[in-house]
């Protein structure tokens, strides 16, 4: 009888600890080549010269739908495919909110995208994240 509570005792443990703590959560949104460089001085990335600033470049990412540039910090710069994971099939593009408040939002549903939490909604998938490297007034992104 011990025997079998042990061995339950361990399926479980070992399925809790498989389901908690997956820090690599797939992709709903499946991946595309991207490749975009550019020059923080150029106008039309002006929004990015302050943190909490947020531009969106149209023509790249899943369907064309867009990629979303992030300034989360002096330093750091972030950037996500602008295709909302819920909506995947109806190419609904998210868009930045213009208030400054590192959030963008879907206009089909109305799911707010955490910026500043690197894309996570209150729930739901995040939107997917591509690399960003900076140099100085240089950023490229890329996956």
């Amino acid at each position: 009888m011990q025997t079998k509570i042990i061995h339950i005792l361990l399926f479980s443990i070992l399925v809790f600890a498989n389901t908690t703590c997956d820090d690599n959560i797939d992709d709903i949104i499946p991946d595309v080549p991207v490749n975009i460089e550019f020059n923080l001085n150029e106008p039309q990335y002006f929004n990015l010269t302050s943190v909490m600033g947020a531009v969106k470049i149209d023509g790249y990412g899943y369907r064309n739908n867009g990629v979303i540039v992030f300034r989360l910090s002096e330093n750091e710069i972030l950037a996500f495919d602008a295709t909302c994971p819920k909506h995947i099939d109806i190419n609904a593009s998210v868009n930045p909110d213009s208030n400054g408040s590192g959030t963008a939002t879907c206009p089909h549903c109305g799911t707010i995208y955490y910026l500043v939490n690197y894309g996570y909604p209150k729930e739901g998938y995040p939107l997917k994240r591509y690399q960003v490297l900076k140099s100085g007034d240089y950023v490229r992104i890329y996956n």
